[in-house]
């Protein structure tokens, strides 16, 4: 039982940093294309994500949605590379942020 309790446990940290990493791509991504380029209502979504996940319980993120928001990530990158090229983003993160 005490197991069982210990990778749910484990589980839920590793989906809330997963959700983290998505949040922060999301808006770093936002930053280095500058402002307009991924729709600004998007944009809001995360940021309110992200003044809340200090308060979030590792419990209360659900896997299903973490798998929802990396796709929608996923998605977004390769809509990038799609239309600038791998050589864009590469460029993007060699170059300092403002």
């Amino acid at each position: 039982m005490i197991f069982r309790f210990g990778r749910r446990r484990e589980r839920s940290k590793r989906a809330k940093d997963r959700l983290e990493s998505c949040i922060n791509t999301i808006l770093d991504l936002n930053e280095r294309l500058g402002e307009g380029k991924i729709s600004p209502d998007i944009i809001q979504h995360f940021k309110r994500l992200k003044q809340t996940f200090s308060d979030l319980d590792d419990a209360m993120v659900d896997e299903k949605e973490v798998n929802r928001i990396e796709d929608a990530t996923n998605k977004l990158l390769q809509e990038i590379r799609a239309l600038y090229g791998e050589s864009f983003l590469k460029k993007l993160y060699d170059m300092p942020k403002h």
